[in-house]
């Protein structure tokens, strides 16, 4: 699914305040709506969207009974998107059901705002609503809040808004059988459990990005973990990048693919698929035999990896992870007797 958020329209905003339950901390509801000018929605619009840009990992409600219903925030979420209920009190019912959930003492208190959103893209011909709850518990420049009966906010001009929102979420409407997508965003993993599983109570939607990524990170840890401790690390991130390439080159990729493009190259098939089956139950996750690249989750993990040897001579190899034969080529190992030290040899034509 390609989202885009960049024309989404705010029609109706609230803003409050949420304490700790356990620190006995009071909540300051909205009372009213938060009304916007003009500037000041060019202003916010961006700086709550920003934070889900970049998202390639979509989320669904879920509830331990199996009945979606049950789940607080989404049975909120379908009163809005089947009109049923009116903004203010939705948001005071979602300020009620967060605070119940901030009962761990380094859940910090935040101001929290509350969006219905129109006029969102996800590719189909015509738009959809979406409902975004944005938590800032860090001061920021850009925002000044006053705390009285209600949360009053002014936004400070000459402030660029390098900042984003500390947690957030966007609940799509799209009507989907297994509920809406949710987009989900943290800016630490310490609390992560808190918002995504206690407030939220999300899980991922196994999609092609849902594969994707944790196909990537399944091959980069079995090259670390047994790669590299039988082969070394030359070989290693040849591996890898190796693998990047398939991905890069197919849309489809399939468990056959791998093993003969890949794994059989390195003699590495039962290993790996021995490998394969305790990552999957330590992890929880569900791979699926066949299923199609997304080009978002793969531009994404591809930046988390680093193709690099580190010597213990305080010399450092880096290495192109999208030109695994360069390494394959031009990077020689060995072992020099007189010394009795390994070496790497490198080819080359000119500096750069």
């Amino acid at each position: 699914m390609n989202i885009n958020l960049k024309n989404a329209i705010i029609t109706q905003l609230t803003l409050q305040s949420v304490g700790n339950k356990l620190r006995e901390e009071k909540n300051i509801y909205a009372g009213d709506l938060f009304h916007l000018t003009e500037r000041e929605e060019e202003d916010l619009q961006p700086f709550f969207m920003s934070a889900f840009k970049k998202s390639s990992e979509y989320y669904k409600f879920t509830h331990y009974t199996q009945d979606v219903n049950f789940n607080v925030l989404y049975s909120l979420c379908k009163d809005i998107f089947e009109e049923k209920s009116d903004f203010v009190s939705f948001s005071d019912r979602v300020l009620d059901h967060l605070f119940e959930r901030s009962n761990h003492p380094q859940i910090k208190a935040g101001e929290i705002f509350i969006a219905l959103l129109e006029e969102i893209d996800i590719g189909l011909e015509s738009k959809i609503k979406g409902i975004g709850i944005f938590k800032l518990e860090n001061k920021n420049k850009f925002l000044r809040f006053k705390h009285t009966d209600i949360v009053e906010c002014a936004i400070q001009k000459g402030y660029r808004l390098e900042s984003t929102i500390d947690k957030g979420c966007l609940i799509l409407n799209t009507l989907k059988e297994d509920g809406y997508c949710v987009l989900v965003h943290d800016d630490t993993l310490i609390e992560s459990e808190y918002w995504k599983k206690s407030f939220l109570d999300v899980e991922y939607i196994k999609d092609n990005a849902y594969q994707t990524k944790n196909y990537i990170n399944l091959l980069s840890n079995f090259s670390q973990e047994i790669i590299f401790e039988e082969k070394g690390k030359k070989i290693q991130t040849e591996f890898i990048g190796n693998c990047l390439q398939i991905f890069n080159s197919n849309e489809t990729i399939s468990e056959d693919l791998l093993e003969k493009e890949l794994l059989e190259n390195y003699d590495m098939v039962d290993e790996f698929k021995s490998y394969k089956k305790d990552y999957a139950e330590n992890s929880n996750i569900q791979f699926s035999e066949i299923f199609d690249v997304s080009t978002l989750a793969l531009n994404r993990e591809k930046k988390k990896i680093k193709a690099e040897i580190k010597l213990d001579t305080h010399i450092q190899i880096k290495l192109d992870i999208n030109k695994p034969e360069s390494s394959e080529d031009f990077l020689e190992q060995g072992y020099d007797e007189e010394r009795k030290m390994f070496y790497y040899k490198i080819y080359y034509n000119n500096e750069l």
